[in-house]
């Protein structure tokens, strides 16, 4: 069992749990508004606490059959340096590019980065950024900032 197999949901969980206690306590939501993010919030914590037994129970990570990954690296694989890099520059795409472009440009560099093919990561970012666009902002009528931030007036 490694912290970080533990940490990381607990800490989803936690943050969900901070999330859910501002709406209901801070923003005051309604039961219409605050319905649904209730509901995913107790599904996020229900699968975390699945992973969560998984750890504590000392599962094993396995690997599928026939499989050319070397099981030591499977047990060993943790958060490496890049992965937490690439995490820190979501921030910076959506400051750049705001909201919708930065989530959809974001995806495309970081695919291609990670050795992914130029048509998969652009029908993924698209996919990102139609789903986004369309769902969120049209739809669903969510005021998502569009531009990017440095151009918000």
């Amino acid at each position: 069992m490694t912290r970080g197999a533990f940490l990381f949901p607990a800490a989803i969980v936690a943050a969900v749990v901070v999330l859910l206690a501002l709406g209901y306590f801070y923003y005051e939501y309604g039961w219409t508004t605050f319905a649904f993010p209730l509901g995913v919030g107790v599904a996020i914590g229900l699968l975390c606490a699945i992973e969560i037994a998984g750890v504590l129970r000392g599962r094993a990570a396995t690997t599928p059959a026939g499989s050319d990954i070397d099981s030591t690296d499977t047990e060993q694989a943790g958060l490496s340096l890049p992965a937490l890099g690439w995490m820190f520059a979501l921030v910076v795409f959506f400051y750049a590019f705001g909201f919708v472009f930065g989530a959809a440009i974001y995806l495309l560099a970081c695919l291609r980065f990670n050795g992914f093919s130029w048509m998969t990561s652009a029908i993924v970012a698209l996919g990102s950024m139609l789903v986004t666009w369309g769902l969120f902002i049209h739809v669903l009528d969510i005021l998502l900032p569009v531009w990017p931030l440095w151009m918000a007036p």
